[in-house]
């Protein structure tokens, strides 16, 4: 059967926390380098595509391929690990210490993944130019995906956070909270299925909806705002993390772990010591080990 029940959802993703708390510092960098690098990508194809088609909501409706593929993969996305792992520790199956540990090292492997890919990019933008003319595009399209990065790095560091103090800080918790909860209601759909269309088509909309909306995500906010200091936006690298990266990372632990993981713990959580059978079924743990990410 394709669809998972609520309980044995629940039942797996703490599973899944259980085992993401005990993946060694090495993988989580390593995977948490894929993560971040092709999040980095998909934003570049977001905004191009919305740029040369003049539809914003276009590049955000193929932007989630990226979160497709680490769900798929199983790889490690901080802003995931925010509901799943806590869900493991209220559980018995990890602890506040692994928790942490497994938070600190995925967002450090995030990071270098989107700040290598916003490098290579920036390289890319910045050396020559495509013949718009003679490829009937108009105007130079990296241009213009150059300039488009540089006005959201000042918008969102600067313009709607720092430039309103106090209350520019509360608004980027908040819209963190929004983001994750998305993003990690993407990654509870992508579990309800067992087969890779209804994975992809499960967590297809919520993660559509957050870039849809212009919410903080830190791992998407890492790369356009490692790459916007790279370009030239003027933004510092303090600003950016006082006035984004702070702000947005908490807000986005706040949305993850309490309006999807606490939440389904309290209503769908099941009194079961292991979610495996006691008679030994290599499929079903080849399965399960598939299904959760388990290491």
């Amino acid at each position: 059967m394709d669809y998972v029940l609520p309980n044995e959802l629940v039942d797996g993703m703490i599973a899944a926390g259980g085992k993401k708390a005990t993946v060694s510092i090495k993988n989580l960098l390593v995977r948490g380098f894929y993560s971040g690098a092709i999040l980095g990508l998909a934003v570049i194809l977001a905004l191009t595509v919305g740029i040369k088609s003049g539809q914003p909501w276009l590049g955000s409706l193929l932007f989630p391929f990226g979160f497709a593929s680490i769900v798929l993969f199983g790889m490690e996305l901080v802003t995931g690990n925010f509901a799943l792992l806590p869900m493991a520790t209220w559980a018995g199956r990890s602890s506040w210490r692994a928790t942490f540990r497994n938070w600190a090292w995925v967002w450090l492997g995030n990071w270098i993944g989107t700040a290598v890919v916003a490098l290579l990019m920036a390289i890319s933008l910045t050396s020559g130019t495509m013949n718009g003319a003679a490829d009937n595009i108009g105007a130079p399209i990296w241009d213009l995906v150059a300039q488009k990065i540089i006005a959201l790095n000042k918008a969102n560091v600067v313009v709607k956070y720092e430039n309103l103090g106090g209350t520019g800080f509360l608004l980027a918790i908040l819209r963190g909270v929004i983001a994750n909860w998305l993003v990690c209601l993407g990654v509870t759909m992508a579990l309800v299925s067992k087969s890779v269309p209804g994975k992809i088509l499960a967590c297809w909309l919520p993660i559509t909806a957050f870039q849809s909306m212009g919410m903080e995500h830190i791992v998407v906010n890492q790369f356009l705002h490692t790459a916007g200091p790279i370009l030239g936006s003027g933004v510092n690298m303090g600003q950016v993390f006082i006035w984004n990266f702070i702000p947005v990372t908490i807000g986005n632990i706040i949305g993850g772990m309490v309006f999807i993981g606490m939440l389904f713990y309290s209503t769908h959580r099941t009194k079961v010591e292991n979610v495996l059978p006691n008679e030994h079924d290599d499929k079903l743990e080849r399965e399960l080990a598939a299904e959760l990410g388990a290491r």
